[in-house]
């Protein structure tokens, strides 16, 4: 009677025991899991406000590329691109400035957005419109100094070929190359790097380079 007084306290105590470790991993999923949710809604208030912020310096962006196409890139000559070049030089100065604030952005949600899936189909596609968008931003940005450079390289050229001791334009300074985040190779904004200066022969009249 004993003995079986013992094995039904014993079995007791095991039964507690097991009902206690079962609830405590219960509870401990039930926190990880709150944990989890209150660390992705967090996360996902990062994306929908940084999204703002980089909607607005992009636009930004772009009110800065219009100037440049209209005051450098459109109709060029050689006794243009030498007037203006300090001016130039600024403009864009303050196009890469743009785009840094742009960076600032994207390094906020670059690993919140790369290869990540919300339960909130609005911040992925702000995610998306992120990614895309940074992309095509950089490469635009690569492409109009490049374009930019080839300028001056032909302005420079332009300069040994007439012989000129006229002083030569140096090239803007450009720290990234074109950008594929997501491996599909298709650098989405990068455009050709043509050279957009009038021909010498059609300037000579109007623009002879100092002797």
């Amino acid at each position: 009677m004993e003995v079986k007084r013992k094995n039904k306290h014993i079995g007791i105590i095991i039964l507690i025991g097991f009902l206690l470790i079962i609830g405590g991993i219960i509870i401990y999923a039930v926190i990880n899991y709150s944990n989890d949710q209150a660390e992705i809604k967090k996360r996902m208030n990062v994306v929908v406000n940084t999204y703002d912020e980089f909607k607005s310096n992009v636009d930004n962006f772009n009110k800065i590329r219009d100037n440049i196409y209209k005051e450098v890139m459109q109709d060029m000559y050689y006794q243009t691109l030498k007037e203006n070049d300090e001016h130039y030089k600024e403009l864009f100065a303050n196009y890469k400035e743009s785009l840094e604030a742009i960076d600032k952005n994207f390094s906020k949600l670059k690993n919140k957005c790369i290869n990540v899936l919300y339960p909130e189909v609005s911040v992925n596609n702000k995610c998306e419109a992120v990614v895309i968008g940074y992309e095509e931003v950089v490469n635009t940005y690569v492409s109009d100094v490049k374009g930019y450079n080839n300028n001056i390289k032909a302005y420079n050229k332009w300069l040994d070929e007439n012989q000129s001791n006229d002083t030569k334009l140096e090239e803007i300074k450009l720290d990234r190359d074109y950008l594929d985040i997501n491996g599909d190779r298709e650098y989405k904004g990068k455009q050709e790097e043509s050279v957009q200066l009038n021909d010498a022969s059609e300037v000579e009249e109007n623009a002879e380079p100092d002797e």
